[in-house]
């Protein structure tokens, strides 16, 4: 009896030591910084998706190689003549082995290579276009996250000082010191500060559930701290999506000469073994002009000289395709180059706008302290402390998102620059 008493209490002592430790999973749960989130996110579906379309064009470059090397062809057949004659037997059993090979095609062998070697260098671009493009997302991301936070930080900090004055006004009210207004007018801030503070956990959630999207990952947390370091000036290097438009130029121009080239003559070698056995039904049929093995070799060449001008307008169609996109590219080239003298330009105003919402901060931190303590001693009303109350938290929210969004413009600035954002996280 004492030995199932003492089982009892150890399967009770061990219920309760699982159900304190799943209580205090939730305290261990992962929380990531930026560079981690980087990380993470740059093994998503799309990265994998232009990782694919990389192999997927090498693979198309490898076949078309494969085409113009010697063929090898095996073939075999039976025949069944009607009318024997010396030259046909009844029936025949045939094998062949022929050897061919392209000896000049016009140029279109090299021009595709080209153009599938352009498509190739294109999908690599591609694929570095798709990860730093990632990275400028979840930086945003992530430094707009901080500012919700801090947001949320600051406005907890005003309703906690409204909280503590409405617990002030109504103990004065209980004694007839104070109206109900401004007791009311307190508790109505109050209220609305806990809705604005609501719309915070929202936009926070907003972000955490697009952080999921780029990771594939339940993001509950994310570190503070993290920031960007540009150092000194960088070159400005040509964008990985700009790259992509230049080497797809590229492609089409040698695609152009693809075409072109059908109208060039085209040289190929031939030669075929065969080896043939004849079943003559009458043996007096049989010749000795007819041999079982026989070899022929053939130089040909074809060249398709009139075709109502189909080949000539496939490559003014290819052509025109080629200039069109070498004119979007110089278009991009040049709107490249706007974007990133903008984005220089709003780091610069940025930075400003820091020094000054820190100058309004902390003008606004000591009127609030003057006018709070005229407040409590009664010397002004409610509307200047809400108002001086307001204003402080104000700065400070418009101060902490000013800080974020400067991290922000950093990784644009290195993103229009052509820079790979991640080597520059600290």
């Amino acid at each position: 009896m004492n030995d199932i008493k003492k089982s009892s209490i150890f399967i009770s002592q061990e219920s309760h030591v699982k159900t304190f430790v799943l209580l205090l999973c939730p305290v261990f749960l992962y929380s990531y910084n930026l560079e981690e989130l980087v990380e993470i996110s740059q093994k998503n579906r799309l990265v994998e998706s232009a990782t694919l379309s990389v192999t997927a064009r090498e693979k198309a470059y490898q076949s078309t190689k494969s085409t113009y090397l010697p063929t090898l062809n095996l073939g075999a057949s039976y025949l069944n003549t009607l009318n024997e004659t010396p030259a046909s037997a009844e029936n025949t059993l045939r094998a062949t082995v022929s050897l061919q090979y392209t000896l000049y095609d016009g140029g279109k062998k090299d021009a595709l290579y080209e153009k599938l070697l352009y498509n190739v260098d294109a999908s690599k671009e591609s694929l570095e276009s798709v990860k730093n493009t990632i990275s400028l997302d979840v930086t945003r991301l992530y430094f707009d996250y901080l500012s919700f936070m801090s947001y949320k930080e600051a406005t907890n900090q005003q309703i906690k000082q409204l909280e503590a004055e409405l617990q002030r006004l109504q103990m004065y009210y209980k004694i007839g010191s104070v109206t109900r207004d401004e007791v009311d007018k307190i508790d109505s801030r109050v209220k609305l500060e806990k809705v604005v503070l609501n719309e915070i956990d929202l936009d926070i959630a907003r972000i955490l559930h697009t952080l999921e999207y780029y990771t594939m990952k339940n993001i509950t947390q994310v570190d503070a701290g993290s920031s960007i370091d540009m150092g000194e000036t960088q070159k400005v290097q040509m964008r990985p999506d700009i790259k992509i438009l230049e080497l797809e130029t590229k492609s089409l121009m040698y695609d152009a000469q693809t075409a072109k080239s059908e109208n060039l003559p085209t040289l190929y070698l031939d030669n075929t073994y065969t080896y043939s056995d004849y079943y003559f039904a009458d043996n007096a049929n049989k010749s000795p002009f007819v041999v079982s093995n026989q070899n022929v070799a053939s130089l040909n060449l074809k060249w398709n000289v009139f075709d109502f001008g189909a080949r000539t307008e496939a490559y003014e169609a290819k052509q025109s395709e080629y200039l069109s996109q070498k004119a979007s590219l110089e278009h991009q080239i040049n709107k490249a180059d706007v974007d990133y003298r903008l984005s220089q330009k709003e780091l610069e105003i940025i930075k400003l706008k820091i020094a000054a919402t820190k100058a309004t901060l902390d003008a606004a931190s000591a009127t609030y302290k003057l006018i709070k303590l005229k407040y409590q001693n009664g010397a002004i009303d409610n509307v200047a402390y809400l108002q001086s109350l307001s204003e402080k938290f104000n700065a400070q929210r418009v101060y902490e998102k000013a800080k974020n969004d400067l991290e922000i413009k950093k990784a644009e600035v290195l993103f229009y620059s052509g820079h790979i954002i991640k080597e520059y996280f600290r």
